[in-house]
């Protein structure tokens, strides 16, 4: 589950064509109206998740489409290409027409490494981050063990040229960039990091790998906890020579991604519908995510078997570059996806009614219900999908005891639909039964070889299966897209704090008075769309001819022009990210910062560093900023600030993918931050000069605050009158 790039070469000119012969490219004879019940069921009973699971256990464990005996499959590599074609033919087979599009990402492939122990038969093939690598003949130095890596570690510890082994926990303490960046700061050579908590906790056998996102880095390996204590056993007896080889090839903007696509075709092509899932992976990957890739291909042969003919294009991809494929940035994901939507196809932003996209898909981990994640503006459509429309009365819960809810859970940023929903596509994705703490999938499993075949459920793939294809159906058989703008109001209501923004001298009443107008243009909006699909749906039970019915889809189709500019617009202007990870209305950033420096400042006050209770000013410090300072207590300030680069859009000029734009002006309040850690061990010491630099920062975003909240209530009134033009 889970970065941009520079911008391609027209890729839109280097397309590669692979036509199908059973699927020519002209356009469909057209056909009457059918129930969609009846296209359902014959949809249900071509469903096949034997098919979904061999396609997954090709992807994930056939060595023709990994890297290494360790099962990469990574960023523009060989492997990534050749998995590509094998995909592509399967498309073709099914009777899809297909085209691999090239997208250009930072080529990663992990070729091999190993790292030995002089004098010892210990030999241990690490896993690779994307990172430099070394000569054909490796570095062979002093192996250091620096503890948990923190700067605290290096104290007294010469480094310098060494390789410095590192226990790190990126759940708790910090992203794996830290310990690397601390590791060279001291002048290591390389780094070899193991796992003391957080993620892996699988098994002591479990190796993980994430995502980096610095530039210009040292070699970085992972290893298993219990493979540090053959090191650590090798070290006390004084066996300290080591040998570290990489093979990596790290060529930045020089790669090439293919996203695979594969089209059934509509009776009209002014439309389309997109299924989707990513096909790099680490450790096999099987449920992350070369299952996905089976329930794609699955489905696109069950709808060609029943015969099905949509009303429009439905495109089945297959992403690359989700994992990571962008160098010196913290948003270095899902690269594959965003080229495709901004550099390759463009035009599909205002032509996709929706992205129907999978991650994990036959995992199952005692969830009583299923549950269906959409953006917030598909909530209404998906309780009714579930609750009302009654295409669901066929088997298509095989797992859920309390059957599939209609209560949605809005999405996230840590898969390719957040590259599509920030180019303004809306979209479903499955739920995946990943628990959180160290019982759950994440902790666990997640980037680890526990990632394997013994997780396959059957029966939540075929209900996944069942669910989104009967969803796929029902959006392609609507004229017009039930996509409810009021839940943007809700979103925007619920947001907004009168007395926090009231403080910093915004106009919250105006605020409110142009959310209750766009509210009413947007419950109109709502009565338009209503009524399109009503006449629809009377027209077809009263047998009217193709005609008739195409011309209440053109007006379907006129409105889900607008309305799809409609909600493009509420990313443009509304939708912000705090970090890289919580979505959110873009002023609440500031809020959430006033409150907490404002909280830091009262604890100064009293002189409370720390509490129990979490209310010192330490224990609120590091959340502001969206939780970026999220592990800086433990690393030196030069560390610190290359962290904070990858998160700047003039670190990386126009190269932030999803998170262009999304982001807020941080609080200038890491200086004080530092300086009060520096005090930590101060008896009685004084908080004047901390308390001073907290209250500019205060100052100023309650600045930003006012001044954001003004602009959104512009926007809202340009919303509005879309809406009424």
């Amino acid at each position: 589950m889970r970065k941009r790039l520079i911008a391609a070469t027209a890729a839109a000119a280097l397309l590669l064509s692979l036509t199908a012969c059973s699927q020519p490219d002209e356009q469909p004879e057209p056909s009457a109206g059918q129930d969609t019940q009846a296209l359902v069921s014959a949809y249900l009973e071509q469903v096949d998740q034997e098919y979904a699971y061999q396609i997954a256990e090709t992807l994930a464990y056939d060595p023709a489409y990994l890297s290494n005996e360790l099962g990469w499959r990574t960023a523009g590599s060989d492997a990534e290409h050749a998995a590509a074609d094998y995909i592509a033919a399967e498309m073709e087979s099914i009777g899809l027409t297909v085209e691999k599009v090239p997208v250009t990402v930072d080529k990663w492939q992990f070729n091999d490494a190993s790292l030995t122990i002089a004098d010892t038969d210990i030999q241990i093939m690490p896993a690779s981050y994307a990172t430099n690598g070394t000569d054909a003949d490796g570095i062979t130095a002093q192996l250091v063990d620096v503890g948990t890596g923190t700067a605290a570690e290096y104290e007294g510890v010469d480094v310098e040229g060494k390789i410095a082994l590192v226990g790190v926990d990126q759940w708790n303490v910090a992203w794996i960039d830290q310990y690397m960046n601390e590791a060279a700061l001291h002048g290591a050579s390389a780094i070899v990091t193991y796992d003391v908590g957080g993620y892996a906790t699988y098994s002591d056998d479990m190796i993980n790998m994430q995502d980096v996102c610095s530039k210009d880095v040292i070699p970085c390996v992972s290893i298993s906890k219990n493979q540090y204590l053959q090191l650590a056993e090798a070290l006390a007896a004084g066996h300290d020579t080591a040998t570290l080889m990489v093979d990596n090839v790290m060529e930045p903007e020089q790669g090439t991604s293919y996203n695979v696509v594969g089209t059934l075709k509509g009776r009209s092509s002014e439309q389309q519908i997109l299924v989707a899932g990513h096909y790099d992976v680490y450790f096999n990957g099987f449920q992350d995510d070369s299952c996905a890739i089976g329930l794609v291909l699955a489905m696109a042969k069950a709808m060609v078997d029943s015969g099905y003919q949509p009303e429009n294009d439905i495109r089945f991809i297959a992403h690359g570059s989700e994992e990571w494929g962008a160098s010196g940035t913290q948003f270095d994901w899902t690269t594959g996806a965003w080229e495709m939507i901004n550099t390759a196809h463009p035009e599909w932003a205002g032509k996709t009614i929706a992205l129907l996209n999978f991650e994990l898909p036959a995992f199952y981990d005692g969830m009583e219900e299923g549950q269906i994640s959409c953006v917030p503006e598909f909530s209404t459509l998906t309780q009714s999908f579930v609750e009302e429309s009654g295409l669901l009365t066929q088997p298509v819960n095989n797992v859920y005891p309390g059957g599939i809810s209609g209560q949605s859970v809005d999405t996230n940023t840590m898969e390719d639909g957040v590259s599509y929903r920030a180019s303004g596509v809306p979209y479903f994705i499955n739920i995946p039964g990943t628990q959180d703490g160290e019982e759950g999938w994440i902790q666990q499993r997640y980037h680890t070889a526990a990632d394997d075949r013994d997780t396959y459920s059957a029966d939540v793939m075929h209900t996944n299966l069942n669910t989104f294809g009967t969803l796929a159906i029902y959006l392609d058989q609507t004229p017009a897209l039930e996509l409810d703008l009021t839940a943007t109001c809700d979103d925007l209501a619920e947001a907004l704090d009168a007395d926090l923004v009231a403080a910093a001298g915004g106009d919250g009443e105006a605020y409110t008075t142009a959310l209750e107008t766009l509210r009413t243009a947007a419950d109109g909006w709502n009565q338009e769309i209503a009524a399109v699909n009503s006449r629809y749906q009377q027209a077809l039970s009263e047998g009217a001819s193709q005609e008739d019915l195409d011309a209440i889809r053109a007006e379907g189709r006129a409105l889900n022009a607008k309305t799809l500019e409609a909600f493009r617009f509420v990313q443009d202007h509304f939708i912000g990210i705090a970090s890289t990870s919580t979505i959110l209305i873009k002023h609440q950033a500031y809020q959430e910062n006033i409150a907490l420096i404002s909280g830091v400042v009262d604890a100064l006050a009293q002189g409370v560093l720390g509490n129990e209770e979490g209310t010192g000013a330490l224990d609120l410090a590091w959340m502001i900023n969206g939780g970026t300072e999220y592990g800086y207590y433990n690393f030196s300030l030069e560390t610190n600030a290359r962290s904070k680069e990858a998160l700047l859009e003039d670190s990386n000029p126009g190269n932030l993918f999803w998170g262009t734009g999304k982001g807020s002006i941080l609080a200038e309040t890491y200086p004080a931050t530092m300086s009060l850690l520096a005090k930590s061990m101060e008896d009685a010491p004084s908080f004047d000069e901390e308390i001073a630099l907290y209250n500019d920062a205060l100052s100023q975003q309650q600045q930003l605050l006012a001044q954001q909240v003004a602009e959104e209530t512009a926007a809202m009134g340009e919303l509005t009158q879309l809406l009424q033009a």
